[in-house]
């Protein structure tokens, strides 16, 4: 079959030049019009609709046989002869012009198009057919009945079969032992096997361990067919794979002892590191299988202002080595000088074939200001980078929930189109390929200040190509990609265009934009499944693993179909819904379904927010439904911590409008008793009201302060200076500073444990989170008493605590205090006021230096707040205060 496609008859035209066949082809195409519309003949009396019908025929003949252009001549000169000599120049006959181009171009078009598609089925035979024959490895072809129908010559040396008699014979034949079926069935389930060892047969009926690798192929529905079968053998391999494994391990238990970080890389200048010891984690923080997965790493690590030196650096020299001495920033921030050595290692001719070294710390000779100089670098650039990158996840997550956010998708595409024009592009184009085969631009959304050129309305030609290809294209002004679904099928493609002034787009920009396409292609084939499933009686299937929750009623109001995201988020189990009335499976349905919006798949609806009662409580669920003739088809979500979120947004708002309300009408009624010339104020009278108006401005000030600094954390603008300070004088200036401010019924009492080191951190952020959790003792201690403030050594910092006497917090409230917005008596019944921001800014600033808070407490008993700093010296302790929480919760449930 192979040699037969290989060499497939040749036309008659195939040798002949292109331009040389056009104009062949045009000209005997002309020849036929002029012959067939001779004024000579009678034919346009008689028969004029079949002179036309001829005409038109040749013109489609040329188009067959000579393309696109020789179609079109012909067109032309057969319309025009057509419109002269048989039509009399009639208005019909003159408008049909059209018509004759369009049909003869499209004939061309086909024509080029199945010459295209069998000219490469003929290469791609033509291809496998030598890779067959050249290849070292035993390459099978199996039909889809599991039995051989292609031997390679590289099989007949593995197995010892020749072609002839092992063609047309089961693949179980080929393994070893009792279970040779079943391991045949098992390769042949349609699924690719990438290098499993297996136990194979020769001829001979000897046994060998083979890799094999099984890779099926799929007809155009998607169903498994014929199979690659390529095996290697590797019990030779395996056998030196031993012995250089046991070198191996004596050459790393005596690099991994020496009190340095050994590597190996290639000879070369790709730098491809093969190992590196375990001292590399005490080194720079990073295990080796880090650096190895990551060839990048060793340059990104390298200082910025070394690693243009470094990665200009000459490679080894084969005889003399090399030796320089650099900077690396660690996984915690530090600043490292290591010194590079290295050497080539020699085969026996004398050729490379590898370099080895080592880098040692050499950090003691330099002074600990350049350390912290370079430090602070290195964490600016830090944190430029992880905003950008915090950017970028926050779009693909509001993309990704506008794509999932209702089932017309094309509405949701041309929103996170909009989103993307907006946020990261200045054009973005969205194209989407039918079943059909046309392609439709769904989407054309530009930013509001946009300089470059709109977008055409129709798709250009290169989109159907992009697809077709299914690779991207990147370049400097744009980037396109194709819309790939689950089944590596193209569903349309994305146009990203950036703007005349905006930075140049780059391979750092294609994850996120390839993110956007992938989340893209998801909704357009999950709303292409959709409506699969609306044909098909067994929906469950393609449901089974959607997110949202799916049911389906029938006519009567009974459960046909119910998936297992419904009952994961309602709590109702298959079993209790499917078969049962709505009304008795899910609570309160018959009140519920009145609400729910219902449309069709024309005209959809949005969704509406409604709760229901579950086993685990209210949910709230965004809902709506689709009808259709056998019933209707409702699509939920659980979005209960959204409404959560929403509610302790409202919260706050009222929370600090009434917390701004109480100062502003202090000040304004201070302000106008001092406009007022009714009566006259003495001096003591006037510093009165005028001392309320300060002091109720810096209550503003403080809410404000607390405002903008809780969103300034949440975007990551928050710049840390960490320092040196003693923490005794801290506490001893927040307890001064407290007592000057706090009630008479209130008590302090400092205490400070033996040998406390000092602290490393950002000294105004640490002293302004000791105020805050003071303040909040002071307030929480309606009655009075007395307030611990301190400070003791800790393991790798210093630990400071704030302990009361007050109302406590109770066990059910713990795991959310330091929950931004949150307030422990949210209405204001207890008379304590606040903005619910003070505890998140402090979890917030004791985080971002490196330390973690938590919390001690018993409602009715008073509270103990703990927050623990780096000291001098000591790496950043991890936040484990989110971890505790979780544990008290646990241990409280």
């Amino acid at each position: 079959m192979l040699s037969a496609i290989a060499h497939p008859r040749k036309p008659r035209l195939r040798h002949i030049r292109p331009r040389t066949r056009l104009l062949v082809v045009s000209l005997i195409a002309v020849a036929v019009q002029v012959v067939l519309h001779l004024p000579a003949w009678d034919w346009d009396e008689s028969a004029p609709e079949v002179v036309t019908a001829v005409g038109l025929a040749v013109a489609v003949a040329a188009g067959v046989f000579g393309g696109v252009v020789p179609a079109a001549v012909a067109a032309a000169a057969g319309w025009f002869l057509n419109f002269l000599f048989v039509a009399d120049e009639s208005w019909s006959a003159f408008i049909a012009l059209p018509f004759w181009l369009l049909a003869a171009a499209a004939a061309g078009w086909l024509a080029a198009r199945l010459r295209d598609g069998a000219r490469r089925r003929r290469l791609a035979e033509s291809r496998l057919e030598a890779i067959q024959n050249a290849a070292g490895d035993a390459v099978l072809r199996i039909d889809s009945e599991g039995v051989i129908a292609v031997w390679s010559p590289a099989a007949r040396e593995m197995y010892g079969y020749g072609s002839g008699e092992i063609v047309g014979r089961p693949l179980a034949e080929l393994f070893a032992g009792p279970d040779a079926e079943e391991q045949a069935a098992r390769v042949l389930d349609g699924e690719p096997h990438l290098g499993e060892l297996l136990e194979q047969q020769r001829r001979d009926g000897t046994a060998f361990t083979a890799s094999v690798t099984v890779t099926p192929d799929r007809d155009e529905p998607g169903n498994p067919g014929h199979a690659m079968f390529v095996a290697r053998d590797i019990g030779e391999l395996r056998r030196i794979r031993d012995d250089l494994g046991n070198t191996e391990a004596r050459y790393r238990s005596l690099t991994e002892h020496l009190p340095l970080v050994t590597y190996v890389r290639s000879f070369g200048g790709d730098r491809e590191t093969t190992f590196v010891s375990p001292q590399i984690d005490r080194l720079l923080g990073y295990t080796p299988d880090e650096w190895l997965e990551d060839p990048e790493l060793f340059l990104r690590l390298v200082h910025p202002e070394d690693r243009e030196e470094v990665a200009a650096r000459e490679e080894v020299d084969a005889a003399k080595g090399s030796r320089s001495t650099f900077r690396m920033v660690a996984r915690d921030g530090r600043v490292v000088w290591v010194r590079d050595e290295a050497v080539a290692v020699l085969d026996e001719s004398g050729r490379p074939l590898c370099v080895q070294g080592y880098l040692l710390d050499v950090s003691e000779r330099k002074t600990a200001e350049q350390e912290r100089s370079e430090l602070r670098a290195a964490q600016a650039a830090t944190a430029e980078e992880a905003r950008g990158r915090q950017r970028r996840i926050d779009f693909v997550a509001e993309v990704a929930s506008i794509l999932a956010s209702s089932l017309d998708v094309r509405s949701s595409v041309q929103r996170a189109a909009a989103l993307a024009a907006r946020e990261l592009t200045e054009w973005c184009v969205v194209d989407v390929l039918h079943d059909e085969g046309t392609v439709t631009r769904w989407a054309a959304e530009g930013a509001e200040s946009a300089s470059s050129v709109e977008p055409e309305v129709h798709p250009e030609p290169e989109i159907a190509e992009l697809m077709r290809r299914g690779q991207h294209e990147l370049s400097e002004s744009q980037i396109r990609l194709p819309l790939v679904s689950r089944g590596r099928r193209a569903v349309g493609a994305l146009t990203l265009v950036r703007g005349e002034h905006a930075a140049p787009f780059g391979s750092d920009d294609l994850p996120w934009a390839k993110a956007l396409a992938a989340m893209m292609a998801v909704a357009i084939d999950n709303s292409r499944l959709y409506t699969e499933v609306e044909a098909r009686s067994d929906a469950h299937k393609v449901l089974r693993h959607v997110g949202d929750g799916v049911f389906l009623l029938d006519r009567g109001g009974v459960i046909r179909l119910w998936n297992p995201a419904s009952a994961a988020i309602t709590g109702v189990s298959v079993e209790a819904a499917q078969g049962n009335p709505a009304s008795d499976a899910i609570p309160d349905w018959p009140e519920l379904s009145e609400r729910v919006p219902v449309g069709t798949a024309r005209e959809p609806v949005r969704p509406l927010t409604l709760p229901l009662e579950t086993e685990r409580g209210e949910r709230w669920l965004s809902i709506s439904g689709v009808e259709f003739g056998s019933g209707t088809v409702y699509a939920f979500r659980d979005i209960t911590e959204e409404h959560q979120i929403e509610e302790l947004k409202a919260e706050f708002i009222a929370t600090a409008s009434h917390e701004l309300r109480t100062p502003l009408a202090a000040v304004y009624g201070a302000a106008q008793t001092l406009r007022r010339h009714d009566f006259a104020l003495d001096e003591a009278g006037r510093e009165r009201f005028i001392s309320l108006i300060v002091d109720e401005s810096d209550r503003l000030a403080h809410i404000v302060n607390q405002i903008l600094l809780a969103n300034q954390l949440e975007v990551g603008r928050v710049d840390l200076e960490p320092e040196p300070f003693e923490a005794v004088d801290l506490v001893e200036r927040v307890v001064e500073s407290a007592k000057t401010h706090a009630p008479e019924n209130v008590r302090f009492d400092v205490k400070i444990g033996a040998g406390v080191p000092p602290v490393s951190a950002d000294k105004d952020r640490a002293q302004q989170v000791l105020v805050n959790l003071v303040e909040n003792a002071v307030k929480y201690s309606p009655r009075g008493g007395q307030i611990e403030v301190g400070a003791e050594r800790a393991d790798g910092g210093v630990v400071f605590r704030v302990v009361d006497e007050g109302m406590g917090i109770p066990a059910d409230e713990q795991r959310r205090i330091f929950e931004k917005f949150y307030r422990l008596d949210p209405n204001l019944t207890k008379g304590i006021g606040g903005t619910g921001l003070g505890l998140y800014i402090c979890s917030e600033l004791v985080e971002r230096m490196g330390g973690q808070i938590w919390l001690e407490s018993e409602e009715g008993k008073g509270s103990a707040f703990y927050f623990q700093l780096p000291s001098v010296g000591s790496s950043p302790v991890l936040p484990k205060a989110r971890e505790l929480e979780k544990e008290r919760a646990k241990s409280a449930s």
